[in-house]
This record gives C-alpha cells, sequence and structure tokens, in this order.
C-alpha cells in the first residue's frame, strides 16, 4: 500500500479511453453516412451492417424484456458495444478493460441498481415484499409481509457478484492463458538456432489461441453479461424472483 497512486495512469485506463474513442468515432460516422442515405433507398455498406447490428440487440430488447422495454434499447446497443470492444481490444495489444475487476464490478453496479430502479417502477413499494416472509391470507388471498427474509437479501447481492466476477475471470484467464502461451512458445524456440531467434513458430501458432481466447470468448462474454442484465431487469418487472432456470435458458441460447 505504500506504493499505491489512485492517479497513476494504468493500461486498463489507456485502453478504455480508447474504446470509448472507437464506439464514439462508430457511431458518428454511421450517423454522418446515414444522413447521406436518400429518403426511400435502401441502405448498404457500413449503415447497412450497424442497421443490421441495431436490430439484432432491438430484437433481443424485446424477446427477452417485452415490447415495454424497447425505449431502452439504446443502452443496451452501448453496452453490447463496449463490451465487445473492451473484450477485442486486446487482439490489438492493449490491455483489457474487462480485465479489471474494477470496470467489470462497475458494470454490474449499473445493473444492480437498475434492478431496484425497476422493480420500484413497475410494483412500487410492493416490491420490498420480496425481502420478506410472506403470509398470505385466506380471505382476501394478498401476501402480508411478517419478517425480512436474509436469503431473499443475499440472493439479490448475489447477482452483482456473479456476473462481475464470471466477466472478469474469463476475460482475465484468457489473458493469463495467452501471456503463459508466449512465454512457451519463447521458452522453446529459444534453443533452435537462428529460427528460435526469428520466433517464426509463434507466427503460426498463435493465431488460433488468439482466434478463440479474444474474439470468440470476447463475444460470447459480451453477449452473455448482457442478456443476463435483460433477464434481471425483466424478472424485477414482473416479480423480482430469480430462478436460475431462466439463467440457464441464456447459456443455452449463447452456445
Amino acid at each position: 500500500m505504500q506504493n499505491y497512486n489512485p492517479f497513476k495512469i494504468t493500461p486498463e485506463i489507456i485502453s478504455i479511453v480508447i474504446v470509448a474513442l472507437i464506439i464514439f468515432l462508430a457511431f458518428l460516422v454511421y450517423y454522418l453516412k446515414l444522413k447521406k442515405v436518400p429518403i426511400n433507398t435502401a441502405p448498404s455498406g457500413y449503415v447497412l451492417i450497424i442497421q443490421i447490428y441495431i436490430e439484432f440487440v432491438r430484437n433481443l430488447v424485446i424477446d427477452i424484456m417485452g415490447k415495454r422495454f424497447e425505449k431502452i434499447t439504446p443502452f443496451f446497443i452501448f453496452l453490447f458495444s463496449y463490451l465487445l470492444c473492451a473484450n477485442l481490444i486486446g487482439v490489438l495489444g492493449f490491455a483489457y478493460p474487462t480485465g479489471s475487476l474494477t470496470v467489470t464490478l462497475s458494470l454490474g453496479l449499473v445493473m444492480f441498481i437498475g434492478t431496484f430502479v425497476i422493480g420500484f417502477h413497475y410494483q412500487k413499494l410492493s416490491y420490498l415484499t420480496r425481502f420478506c416472509i410472506n403470509y398470505k391470507s385466506k380471505k382476501t388471498g394478498k401476501h402480508y409481509p411478517i419478517m425480512i427474509n436474509p436469503l431473499n437479501v443475499i440472493e439479490v447481492v448475489t447477482p452483482l457478484i456473479s456476473i462481475s466476477f464470471r466477466l472478469w475471470g474469463n476475460i482475465f484467464a484468457g489473458g493469463v492463458i495467452i501471456t503463459l502461451w508466449y512465454f512457451m512458445i519463447g521458452y522453446i524456440t529459444s534453443f533452435i538456432p537462428v529460427i528460435g531467434v526469428l520466433s517464426l513458430l509463434t507466427g503460426l501458432v498463435s493465431p488460433p489461441i488468439h482466434g478463440y481466447f479474444d474474439i470468440f470468448v470476447g463475444i460470447i462474454q459480451a453477449l452473455v453479461f448482457t442478456m443476463l442484465v435483460m433477464v434481471y431487469w425483466s424478472l424485477a418487472k414482473d416479480h423480482g424472483n430469480y430462478k436460475v432456470q431462466d439463467l440457464q435458458k441464456v447459456d443455452e441460447r449463447t452456445v
């Protein structure tokens, strides 16, 4: 702790700025090109690709959360775009922003706060009954809270931890495996004269490793995180109870 400096610029901070610039420029170019598309003319090229991407996220929101949540599609477009760029930027040699637990916990905190906002918006004060042991009246058929249920309170905090550590663990572990791979190949090729100095073997065997841990895993984890946020918010709107079966469907859908 003696060498701790909260104002030190880390590689992750630089990557966060680069990711933000990439997203800003990507949608700025889309906006400028979209303005040039004539009315009643089908878009093509870059504009068409971005519109397909936007429509994909929009359909995802409607399928999981319902038509009424279509208006918050821009939030999920940014969330998914940020996670994609943050997970894939390692291919360019930058540090993974999502390889930092601070970043993933911050994203998880957005999900956590949003769950309460949606729960109170749709259920009002009755949302608090999910934290209690309720008694059902035989006469009225209504549920009345008796006392706080500690298990239900823990159940609300658990998604914040699991969704954050899941993303961080997968990205961080992938980065560690790639680093160890380079050390191993470098150690092996160091015993080969001339060719070992050039390290040609690394250029031949590394692309599949990057393709899996950087691209494939990065895309899957971005999609899973985004869909889990949709599921948690959708359940908060309906009844506030998280079902393991619903979360398993998200994983099955992304495999």
